[in-house]
């Protein structure tokens, strides 16, 4: 546990190096996520809030999916920036090898580096969240019908969505080590659209409730689904494979 602690921060050291790519992350996040709230909040908030008796299942439901957004956005965009860079330049340096020809287990290393991408853009996204909840309600809802806040929009916002891409981050960790790093930057950009397109369709035609159990099972379901991938993938995971795929 020592030693997957040691590789984890100093992972993390290592692609804080890589600054360029940690500002334009920082910039891009905080773009869409503005832009998001603005038109969430001119288009669908501010119409039910001008309305003579707001309603506050409606409200629940764009608030909850602007929390979920900007938590998955915030780590789906951590993963496409550092996922791939940061599995590129383990390789080239050899770094993987190095740590292959200690006692470690390959599945330290891998849940390591994983953990690596993951903790960083978990950060990001859980503070970005919590500033939407407050900045939301501050705006619209506490002048006139009281803060708002739903347990299953929390469960989630907080919960679920990191789960999520913590499944895909060891599954496009997986695939990096044993593969080339650019196939599971493809996997990181395409499941980041296909998550956000998906749950934004299934709330605006109220199939699915962001203020409601189902939207949590659903969002398990995704997370269930990775890691099924990652067990069929196990036979691949081995010091042979990892080493050949430079």
């Amino acid at each position: 546990m020592k030693d997957l602690g040691l590789i984890i921060i100093t992972s993390i050291r290592n692609n804080l190096r890589l600054k360029t790519v940690g500002i334009v992350y920082i910039i891009v996040t905080l773009m869409i996520v503005v832009g998001l709230v603005i038109s969430f909040g001119i288009f669908f908030i501010a119409p039910i809030m001008d309305t003579a008796s707001p309603d506050r299942a409606y409200l629940e439901l764009y608030l909850g999916l602007l929390m979920y957004c900007t938590c998955i956005l915030a780590l789906g965009i951590n993963l496409n920036s550092f996922g791939f860079q940061s599995m590129t330049r383990e390789k080239s340096r050899g770094n993987i090898e190095s740590l292959l020809a200690t006692p470690l287990k390959v599945r330290d290393i891998w849940v390591a580096k994983s953990l690596a991408i993951f903790i960083p853009g978990l950060v990001v996204g859980e503070i970005l969240t919590l500033i939407v909840l407050i900045t939301v309600n501050y705006i619209y809802f506490t002048p006139s019908i009281g803060f708002i806040f739903n347990p299953w929009i929390a469960v989630s916002s907080f919960i679920a969505a990191p789960l999520i891409y913590l499944c895909l981050g060891l599954l496009v960790q997986f695939i990096g080590l044993t593969g080339k790093p650019a196939t599971g930057n493809i996997i990181a950009a395409i499941s980041l659209q296909i998550i956000v397109i998906l749950m934004i369709n299934l709330v605006i035609r109220r199939i699915l409730d962001t203020a409601s159990w189902p939207f949590t099972l659903a969002n398990l379901g995704i997370a269930a689904a990775a890691v099924i991938a990652l067990l069929s993938l196990q036979s691949r995971h081995t010091k042979e494979k990892i080493v050949l795929s430079r």
